[in-house]
């Protein structure tokens, strides 16, 4: 996409492990800005620039350049947080890489000595503000993002898969994002490779939602995520949804 589109996508992913969550995350629209605390942006197809938050964005940046602040302290989302809400920056997207492992980040900004139930409080209030200020950069007064992408991996509690986000974030989180959707493996392909499909229906086994009602009545619910082994290119990846998404809401 060379256009800013009409409407903006917010989106929880989240998967198991190695399912490819970090690698579909970064199909999103470029340049992107990826807080990453898993330590998976190491081999990304991308061009990658490293960012310290101490220190203004980059810039003059590529259309496909993915900027990676790695996340140790909770501080960190904060200073990078406050560059994004100024604005003065490239990126047109960004990725919270993930939720899971900066909650984790967090509790050790609050405690070092062991988490207490009466610490739950003080997490939520700790975090809540800066995800509800990340999530809204998609109507930024003078610079909106065009995809706003947070990760999480997943979880199984009481027989329902959904993602690990722990405490009432996970449900104040749920009310900000227009799509809920559970990255697994799919069938194997003639060749023997495995595509992956994003889920985005809700179902009784299943934590998941589509509030934009295009991937779900398009897709029925099921996006196939197709990844080509030799290239690393991935048809309907974050990007290329974005555009389909703007295409028939005005064909609607």
């Amino acid at each position: 996409m060379t256009e800013a589109p009409a409407k903006r996508w917010r989106l929880l992913l989240y998967s198991d492990p190695k399912v490819g969550k970090t690698t579909l995350a970064e199909t999103t629209v470029g340049p992107r800005l990826i807080l990453d605390a898993e330590g998976g942006t190491s081999w990304m197809a991308t061009e990658t620039i490293e960012w310290d938050p101490r220190n203004p964005p980059p810039t003059g940046l590529g259309p496909d350049v993915s900027v990676v602040a790695h996340v140790t302290s909770w501080d960190q989302v904060e200073m990078a947080n406050s560059w994004l809400q100024k604005g003065d920056h490239e990126f047109r997207s960004v990725v919270l890489d993930s939720l899971t492992e900066i909650q984790k980040v967090c509790k050790l900004a609050i405690t070092q000595d062991g988490f207490k139930i009466q610490d739950w409080g003080t997490l939520y209030d700790k975090m809540d503000p800066v995800l509800r200020e990340i999530r809204d950069l998609t109507s930024h007064p003078t610079n909106p993002l065009w995809q706003v992408v947070i990760t999480a991996l997943a979880k199984v509690q009481d027989e329902k898969i959904m993602p690990d986000i722990q405490g009432s974030m996970a449900r104040s989180l749920a009310g900000q994002i227009d799509t809920i959707g559970y990255l697994r493996t799919g069938a194997m392909a003639p060749d023997g490779s495995v595509s992956r499909e994003l889920v985005v229906d809700p179902s009784s086994k299943l934590y998941a939602g589509d509030r934009t009602k295009i991937l779900r009545r398009t897709f029925k619910g099921v996006v196939p995520i197709v990844l080509n082994e030799d290239t690393d290119e991935i048809q309907w990846n974050l990007g290329q949804l974005l555009k389909f998404m703007n295409q028939t809401k005005e064909t609607q």
